[in-house]
């Protein structure tokens, strides 16, 4: 199929009480992952990557945002299910701006460290350029707390004012917004608590699609109640890089590796390649989140 967009996924979904989802991706391995779970489940998908990783000064080597958009478009474009590609959370505005160039039809951008006002005439002239594009524009109004798994603690968070968040998407036009309501980045080991009255009252002033960043960390319970309070889109990505690394770490735990082949390990793609065995860790856990959050066999209806 052909790209769609991520606002018209987000509208069936609230329009039909479930939500999609967003998988994030890293490499051609976890992206391909991520559709083999949605082609299994016959369910419109969200894919892309998180522009805070491509994007970032950390980063040994500098990534060419082009290769990703080149890569999740063509794989957009071959897949069976209706699919959008985002470019999520990126802190540098060119990044998106290439973004948008190189095949992306969704993107965030985020930054905490400026004001109010900086942010809506950045996402204002971001809305301009991206629709322009035939493309859609999330941003985030509160901050989502961040765990550490290293020292099991949770930064302080700002939970979302539906005041501000009313007056930010009128502002700006956005096409979804992110929101603070309990959820947490990075939780691994415990579940956060959403609140839910605090959803209800976002659901009432917001016009346009709410999300739920930090999936990772939300039981089963809360993202049903959550969806059926109006929340029509997932973000999912911890788990799935969690899922990936465990499931290469018992590989090399249950095989003498300087004994074999290494094209038998990596590339053969049979059932001793260890990075197949990964792709399919990551889609076991895509189609668990699907399944939670009740996009499974929606994708012939869109």
């Amino acid at each position: 199929m052909a790209l769609v967009s991520m606002k018209s996924l987000m509208s069936h979904a609230l329009a039909n009480k479930y939500a999609v989802g967003y998988f994030e991706a890293w490499n051609m391995d976890s992206i391909l992952a991520i559709v083999d779970a949605a082609e299994k489940t016959n369910s419109p998908i969200i894919i892309g990557f998180g522009g805070q990783f491509i994007g970032s000064a950390r980063r040994t080597v500098k990534e060419n945002i082009y290769h990703y958009g080149s890569l999740g478009k063509s794989i957009a474009e071959c897949t069976k299910v209706p699919v959008a590609l985002l470019l999520n959370e990126a802190h540098e505005i060119p990044l998106l701006i290439n973004g948008l160039k190189a095949g992306f039809n969704a993107i965030m951008y985020e930054d905490h460290s400026i004001s109010l006002k900086e942010f809506v005439d950045t996402n204002k002239f971001l809305v301009r350029i991206a629709h322009y594009c035939g493309a859609d524009v999330e941003a985030e109004i509160g901050e989502l707390p961040n765990a550490d798994i290293a020292n099991d603690s949770i930064s302080l968070g700002k939970k979302t004012d539906p005041d501000e968040a009313a007056y930010f998407v009128e502002e700006t036009g956005i096409d979804a917004l992110a929101v603070a309501v309990g959820n947490v980045h990075l939780l691994e080991n415990k579940k956060s608590d959403l609140d839910f009255e605090l959803i209800r009252a976002l659901r009432k002033r917001i016009k346009v699609p709410l999300v739920l960043h930090g999936g990772t960390g939300i039981s089963p319970e809360n993202l049903k109640e959550a969806i059926k309070l109006g929340m029509c889109k997932i973000n999912v990505g911890t788990v799935l890089k969690r899922s990936y690394l465990k499931s290469i770490q018992s590989y090399l735990n249950n095989y003498e590796v300087d004994k074999m082949d290494p094209h038998d390990i990596i590339g053969r793609g049979g059932e001793l390649d260890m990075l197949s065995g990964a792709r399919e860790a990551v889609a076991d856990e895509v189609v668990k989140f699907i399944k939670i959050i009740g996009c499974e066999n929606k994708a012939h209806l869109i």
